[in-house]
């Protein structure tokens, strides 16, 4: 589908000036804190109001024998941030009575199950503590409360309408909470958490070091990116330092599945994360269990690292192939819709369950408007959407009544579980009535925000190292893109084992010759012929051969000009 151009204003010459503006930085004193990102500045974890409610009561457990199990969620975000409670408690106190548990996403569904609770208390069990869930769960925790269970609610998700009433709540959007980053993820708020009792445990006498609390932040880093929230602000700070820790993490399962992504140590950055480690890590709870996922991040030596990353290595693959076959699925209902829709709702009952939020995001991608997927499980409909930007999802399903058996998530990003086909039915219908009145009469189709227009004559490494000074990249500071027009075909070539890339030679307007490789653009090859013009948006990368270093392009999207 052919992309919209959207060219932010100029404000500045300087390019790099330019790039701080759009992103919101625009005093010095926010500049100095967005290019050189201090330690000092992350927020102390007691501005949770309940937080030391919480560490209190983790101790109170942890000294009388009390037993706690972590419950956690089956996405790499929920693993991480369980895997980095299971790791901290056990260092705080060694020999504590700690379970784990992660749902599966078939016989357990989304966030804390009843059943679940049930044999928690037939277990002995405690204190629960939930990791990227729970806030939605106010029945089944008052349900354990009941049972003489106790519950710490570590979450990050749109808060419900009925909030569990004796659970100790860690939350940045909890009623009245006060902590000033709103945008952590559930492995950060996890390890708020984390910090807090280790600084507990410092005045208890514990010999844990200042800075102990950092070797946590491979895991926080991993989870920000895969869980999609914005790297600024506090955040950016913990992504930053966590990459410092990810290229250098002790962790010997999380190193073997680097290695198995094919990633070098020294390099992780969040575009490895996002499409390298991250999508192993989820592939545990999307097509299998997520304790393959958690296994490997707590491995305690290179033998036992390598058995799970292997493990995760082959769920990535099944994974991408039932993606594939999915989302063409997925498409050829879309297009065989009869008129253009502002927002599209496909099903299938043969989908596998944990596909469906990847299947709604291509969605979103290739056709630019709002997304849900569903398939069936059992006699029921579960599903994902995924959203464009200012598009709530979380409200667009409140506006459908009360259809589902379980609805939550975020603004862009949810999921939701329905009874019956008609229910079904009734949503797509429901739904689609919402996004018509929000989207109106505008356009429809894929955006793409463009920085600024820059002739690729004036890309040198002086740029390229200013940009460099933005990272990390993701979510609220996308790697930086230009546009240049009226540039001369001067070869196209179509490459990759099955042509689908382009390799692009064009000479700007009283420029030299300059190298772009546009991934999934190699149909291109065949449209274009020396001496045409184009128009471009594209990135600036570094191709690296035979010890050499060059500048290159990234085509990003690509069209013929008006004149040529």
């Amino acid at each position: 589908m052919k992309k919209q151009w959207k060219l932010k204003d100029k404000k500045s010459d300087d390019i790099l000036e330019q790039l701080l503006l759009n992103r919101g930085i625009e005093t010095q004193e926010q500049k100095q804190a967005f290019l050189n990102p201090d330690w000092g500045d992350v927020y102390d974890p007691l501005l949770f109001k309940q937080m030391q409610n919480a560490v209190n009561r983790v101790f109170l457990a942890l000294e009388s024998g009390q037993k706690i199990v972590i419950h956690g969620d089956y996405d790499a975000d929920g693993v991480s941030g369980t895997a980095l409670l299971w790791s901290v408690l056990n260092d705080v106190s060694p020999g504590a009575k700690l379970e784990v548990f992660l749902p599966d996403r078939e016989r357990d569904g989304y966030g804390v199950a009843m059943h679940n609770i049930d044999k928690f208390h037939q277990d002995g069990i405690n204190l629960i503590i939930t990791v990227d869930c729970g806030i939605a769960n106010a029945t089944e925790l008052n349900h354990a409360h009941d049972l003489g269970i106790d519950s710490i609610i570590c979450d990050h998700h749109q808060m419900a309408t009925d909030l569990p009433e004796h659970s100790i709540i860690i939350h940045p959007l909890a009623p009245g909470e006060d902590y000033p980053n709103k945008k952590l993820c559930g492995t950060g708020v996890a390890f708020k958490h984390a910090s807090a009792m280790i600084n507990e445990a410092r005045k208890r006498g514990a010999n844990l070091p200042d800075g102990y609390e950092k070797w946590y932040l491979d895991l926080v880093a991993i989870a920000t990116v895969t869980d999609v929230m914005p790297v600024i602000g506090e955040n950016r700070i913990l992504e930053k330092f966590g990459l410092v820790v990810l290229n250098k993490t002790r962790r010997p399962g999380l190193r073997k599945i680097i290695e198995s992504a094919r990633v070098e140590f020294g390099e992780i950055d969040t575009q490895a994360i996002g499409f390298r480690i991250g999508p192993r890590l989820n592939a545990a709870g999307r097509i299998g269990s997520a304790e393959t996922a958690f296994r490997a991040l707590i491995a305690r030596d290179a033998e036992e690292g390598a058995k799970s990353a292997l493990e995760l290595e082959m769920l990535n693959r099944d994974r991408q192939k039932l993606t594939e076959v999915a989302y063409k699925e997925a498409r050829e209902i879309v297009l065989g819709f009869e008129s253009s829709r502002s927002i599209n709702v496909v099903w299938n009952e043969a989908w596998a369950p944990g596909i469906v939020g990847l299947v709604a995001g291509k969605l979103v991608s290739e056709f630019g408007s709002p997304a849900f997927a569903l398939t069936k499980i059992g006699s029921q409909f579960v599903g994902s959407g995924r959203s464009i930007g200012g598009f709530h999802l979380v409200e667009a399903m409140r506006s459908c009544g009360d259809i589902f058996l379980k609805a939550g998530g975020h603004p862009e990003a949810c999921g939701l579980s329905l009874l019956s086909i008609e229910h079904v039915h009734t949503f797509k219908t429901e739904v689609g009535k919402f996004a018509d009145a929000f989207f109106g009469e505008s356009e429809s189709g894929p955006v793409i925000e463009i920085d600024a227009e820059l002739s690729l004559d004036k890309v040198d490494w002086n740029l390229f190292n200013d940009i460099e000074k933005l990272k990390p990249f993701g979510k609220g500071n996308p790697k930086p893109n230009f546009v240049a027009r009226g540039l001369k075909v001067v070869s196209a070539k179509a490459v990759g084992k099955t042509g689908g890339h382009l390799k692009l030679n064009v000479s700007p307007p009283d420029g030299h010759t300059w190298g772009l490789i546009g991934f999934g653009f190699g149909d291109w090859a065949k449209e274009l012929s020396i001496g045409d013009l184009v128009d471009l948006v594209y990135e600036i990368d570094v191709n690296e051969w035979n010890g050499n270093r060059e500048l290159q392009g990234k085509i990003v999207d690509l069209k013929l000009s008006d004149n040529g």
